[in-house]
């Protein structure tokens, strides 16, 4: 039987489409467009985000002998509340119904909760998402707990977006004379192709500012620290910390005591870019609970949420 799944992996930097042979499991067809957590960038435009991703994919099974959806799942950074799923729901509903989608069983869900229950294959597992915010969810095999992910007003400590706001903070305090000299204020200066402190604020109050720019400027750090910058390294240490104490917080939540081995996974460039944001990490983890196991993730999070849909298929 010639039937799909599609998998919508809605970050708040990139929005990837994926569709898959359900039998198989083998991705016949990707596109991806812009992020589209509708807390960062409104309904309106999240949900045009995902009718125009829809609209591909509709091209695409147009060419197939059966355009049949047995389950789609749609992974969708921004749901954090009842009234947030409720929200996403409406948006995914009127994508789906302006691409004339056949869909059978339909999953709308957080994009970390959807990783989660892919990389631990139904199994008992955590997970810490580094990307542009930070969240962690654990899973004990029947239920699932959540900490972080709050957004970055309200924290997202250690996540992509704070390491950012951290590098622009630190040459802000250098060019004033309140802190250390780094070579952080070069790289930014270079890649954004200003001359000084005056355009790096216009730059931060622009109308197109968003904040998966500015967690771009994080991605500096693991050079500067190659390098020994203090600033950097120290920027470096303050997010495994912090990465840690959100972790912690979701294993005690779950009741893990540390008396058993215990799978903790870890994704999000935030995490996954810089070797001693995870080397810190990693220790910590281990010193407080010495039969955790913590593991990079080795792929992209669609390839977990392709995991989680094909596992659904296949208990339907």
């Amino acid at each position: 039987m010639n039937e799909w799944l599609l998998i919508i992996d809605g970050g708040a930097t990139k929005t990837a489409c994926a569709i898959v042979h359900a039998e198989s499991g083998e991705i016949q067809y990707t596109t991806a467009l812009g992020g589209s957590n509708y807390q960062a960038i409104g309904v309106v435009s999240a949900t045009e985000i995902l009718r125009t991703l829809l609209e591909k994919a509709r091209v695409f099974l147009q060419e197939q002998a059966i355009a049949k959806i047995a389950v789609a799942t749609f992974a969708m950074a921004g749901i954090d509340s009842p009234k947030d799923h409720q929200i996403v729901k409406a948006m995914v509903h009127e994508a789906i119904t302006a691409a004339q989608l056949d869909i059978q069983i339909l999953i709308i869900e957080n994009d970390a909760q959807a990783t989660l229950l892919g990389v631990t294959a139904g199994q008992a597992g955590a997970l810490l998402i580094a990307g542009t915010g930070a969240i962690a969810f654990g899973f004990d095999g029947q239920h699932i707990t959540r900490s972080g992910g709050w957004g970055h007003r309200a924290g997202d400590e250690g996540s992509g977006y704070w390491l950012g706001q951290e590098v622009i903070r630190a040459i802000f305090r250098m060019e004033d004379g309140r802190g250390e000299s780094t070579i952080l204020q070069e790289a930014v200066y270079n890649y954004l192709g200003i001359q000084d402190v005056t355009e790096l604020a216009a730059w931060l109050f622009r109308p197109t500012y968003t904040n998966a720019q500015l967690a771009k400027m994080g991605a500096f750090l693991a050079d500067a620290v190659a390098k020994n910058d203090a600033c950097a390294i120290r920027i470096s240490m303050q997010a495994a910390h912090e990465l840690v104490t959100l972790a912690s917080a979701v294993l005690n939540k779950m009741g893990y005591q540390g008396a058993e081995p215990f799978h903790f996974y870890c994704n999000g460039g935030a995490i996954k870019h810089n070797p001693l944001i995870i080397k810190i990490f990693s220790q910590e983890m281990n010193s407080l609970y010495p039969k955790i196991q913590v593991s990079l993730c080795q792929h992209q999070p669609i390839h977990y949420i392709i995991h989680r849909t094909k596992r659904a298929y296949d208990h339907r």
